[in-house]
């Protein structure tokens, strides 16, 4: 596999699903009745400290995100380790996340986008072509 094969599983991992979401809120994919259910029981909720936690936590996320994003791209050696420890983050602060409705569009991209991601994520650590863009191995002569 080479450079521009694993950047466009990169690229494809982040846009697939940001592509699902734009379709999904710009054709209306999803019930009005239950867009305006779930908005509803979200504001009956009192905002606590948990919800600014949390979105203090979310906003520090999608700043690692981004820095990860960056480090594959440009096949950096801390890359997929720091990729790796921020997607565990990802997990747990999710698990905190209210619930969220979406279609079948929505719900199969993000899917998609989420195995790419885990194809990107592996691919360093059991491929040794993508193991030698970000550790080459240093040739003695």
């Amino acid at each position: 596999m080479g450079k521009s094969t694993y950047r466009a599983l990169v690229i494809a991992s982040l846009s697939i699903p940001i592509l699902g979401m734009l379709a999904e809120y710009g054709f209306d994919l999803v019930p009005r009745e239950l867009t305006d259910l779930s908005q509803s029981l979200l504001m009956q909720s009192e905002v606590g400290p948990m919800d600014w936690l949390f979105l203090l936590a979310f906003s520090v996320l999608v700043v690692l995100g981004l820095i990860s994003f960056y480090g594959l791209l440009r096949f950096r050696a801390w890359a997929p380790r720091f990729t790796l420890w921020s997607s565990v983050a990802t997990v747990v602060v999710a698990c905190f996340s209210p619930p969220i409705v979406l279609s079948g569009l929505g719900n199969a991209t993000s899917t998609l986008g989420c195995a790419l991601f885990g194809a990107v994520l592996a691919l360093p650590y059991y491929s040794p072509e993508v193991r030698e863009l970000f550790w080459p191995s240093s040739q003695e002569d």
